[in-house]
């Protein structure tokens, strides 16, 4: 796979992006949404620089990451699902197997859209792929003129409807 840590950073997104203990943490206000956005790319580091991590190893990590960034302490087994989903992803990325790897991707349940506010949807083969996306060069177009940035992250839309 010549670019497995991308497809891999789209697999944790889709797989954090799932993961309910991590949404309640954000929506009661445990941690932010951007510590939430932050950890995609932080536990792909992490497998990636750590090769041979064990499932417990990356379960460890995640709890760690949710006790540190949300003061929250699983309770649950969720940390090791997560971590055991997220292994199997990065044996294929390893392995270079591709196909398997795509046919298991578009099996996972589609990316929820509240973990990726700072970050722009892409194609990847026929699924969608969330990446950073601090560019904004391109054509302009007049919907594009409508539209005023009035936070990082946020954009506001106004109507071309006159009142």
């Amino acid at each position: 796979m010549a670019n497995s840590k991308d497809f891999f950073l789209s697999v944790t997104q889709r797989v954090l992006s799932n993961w309910t203990a991590l949404k309640m943490a954000v929506e009661h206000g445990m941690g932010s949404k951007e510590r939430a956005e932050d950890f995609c790319p932080y536990i792909t580091e992490v497998m990636f620089i750590n090769d041979g991590l064990t499932a417990n190893e990356i379960a460890a990590e995640i709890e760690d990451y949710m006790d540190t960034e949300f003061n929250t302490e699983l309770q649950d087994e969720s940390s090791i699902q997560v971590a055991e989903e997220l292994l199997r992803f990065y044996n294929y990325c390893k392995e270079g197997d591709e196909s398997t790897a795509m046919t298991e991707f578009e099996k996972l349940p589609p990316l929820q859209i509240w973990i990726t506010a700072r970050q722009t949807i892409k194609q990847v083969g026929n699924q969608s792929m969330a990446e950073n996306n601090g560019d904004s060069s391109g054509s302009s177009t007049e919907e594009d003129e409508d539209m005023e940035v009035s936070e990082p992250g946020w954009t506001e839309v106004k109507t071309r409807r006159k009142r």
